[in-house]
Parts: structure tokens; C-alpha cells; sequence
């Protein structure tokens, strides 16, 4: 277990299983960050367009890992490739709400008519291959 004690003269790194301690030109830096925190903190244009060229990234994304679910389909792999489309479609799902729940209603609608209706399809189409497996 790694524990950060911070200071304004130097910064450690204790890890408790080995008990030492580490200075900051020993430490690897590894930062771990959810989709909310990587998007821009202002709504400038400039901005929401850079946060939907990530949420079209994403959608590709995540049509890509359901076209590798069905491809696998009755094979061993399915399950595994299945909860991968499954992330994806989470994180666009994710993306998409996080980003027109700090925008205005206009750029709603904005937003909406230019990626929304593809999003729509890709969650519909995921829930279409989570239905026929209950078929199965």
C-alpha cells in the first residue's frame, strides 16, 4: 500500500510494505484519471468541440468492442469481449451526459443533433445484443 505525504520542502513516497521511503527523483509519477476529470473545465467552443471529437473517439470505440463481441460469439472469448463493449458503452454513455449536463439548453440541442442520435444507436444496439443473449 503506497500513502503520499506531501510538504512544501520535498515531496515522499511511503510504501508500507517495504518500509522505506522514497525521494522525489525515485518516484514514477502515474496519474489515474476518470473521462469527467480529463474533460475541459470551460465550455468554450473551441472546448465542447474537442470534448466531441473525444465522444465520437469514444463511440468508435465502442462500436469496434461490440462488432469483437459478436465476431466471437459462441466462442470462449464472448463473455470477456462482451464486458469490454460493455466498458465502453459506459464511458461514452458517461461522456456524452457529463458533457450536456454542464452545457445550456441550446447547446443541448446543438450537441444532440450532432452526435446524439449516434449514441442512441450504439447503446440501442448494445442492448439488442444483451437481449439476444437472453435468448440464447
Amino acid at each position: 500500500m503506497l500513502r503520499r505525504f506531501a510538504s512544501t520542502h520535498t515531496r515522499v513516497l511511503f510504501n508500507h510494505c517495504q518500509h522505506q521511503v522514497l525521494r522525489p527523483q525515485q518516484i514514477t509519477t502515474t496519474t489515474t484519471t476518470t473521462h469527467a476529470q480529463r474533460l475541459f473545465s470551460s465550455n468554450s467552443p473551441a472546448n465542447i468541440d474537442k470534448e466531441i471529437e473525444t465522444i465520437t473517439d469514444l463511440a468508435t470505440t465502442a462500436k469496434d468492442e461490440m462488432e469483437y463481441a459478436e465476431e466471437s460469439r459462441n466462442s470462449v472469448y464472448y463473455n470477456e469481449d462482451k464486458m469490454t463493449a460493455h466498458e465502453a458503452v459506459d464511458e461514452l454513455t458517461s461522456a456524452y451526459n457529463d458533457l450536456l449536463g454542464r452545457i445550456s439548453d441550446a447547446d443541448k440541442k446543438v450537441i444532440e443533433g450532432r452526435i446524439g442520435m449516434r449514441i442512441k444507436e450504439i447503446q440501442s444496439a448494445y442492448e439488442i445484443m444483451s437481449l439476444s443473449d437472453l435468448e440464447d
